[in-house]
């Protein structure tokens, strides 16, 4: 019986190796570009929320208040507290019986996103004093 000139062998070849690991680094470097995306997404969504809920505090804090106890101009306080830093703007100004106050929050931080404002208008009232104190 004569002897077969090439036997099958058993294993993977060279070339095949290589083009599994070609095809296994590019899936693999597909997938670290979306994780990293993911992450960056994931942290403006949180400074988003934080920015939020910041600008619905101030804009409650300053509604709580009667109108004669904001002055005309604009105030500015900066908050470094983490995990939210930032500064907080707020312009107030009076027109016949009217005042329109702007909020605005402007993140600050290494991963500062965009600032938001609300506008908030309301009759001027002749009420007596702060029934909130001072």
């Amino acid at each position: 019986m004569p002897r077969p000139l090439h036997r099958p062998r058993g294993g993977f070849t060279l070339i095949e190796v290589l083009i599994a690991i070609v095809i296994l680094g590019s899936v693999g470097v597909g997938i670290a570009q979306l994780m990293f995306t993911s992450a960056r997404r994931s942290t403006s969504a949180g400074a988003a929320a934080f920015r939020s809920a910041a600008l619905a505090t101030e804009v409650s804090r300053i509604t709580a208040l009667p109108t004669a106890s904001l002055t005309d101009g604009t105030t500015t306080r900066t908050v470094s507290d983490q995990p939210f830093p930032h500064t907080i703007s707020t312009v107030a100004a009076t027109s016949g019986g009217l005042q329109t106050v702007t909020i605005t929050i402007t993140p600050t931080g290494t991963r500062a996103i965009a600032a938001r404002s609300r506008t908030i208008s309301r009759a001027m009232s002749t009420s007596g004093p702060n029934p909130f104190g001072s």
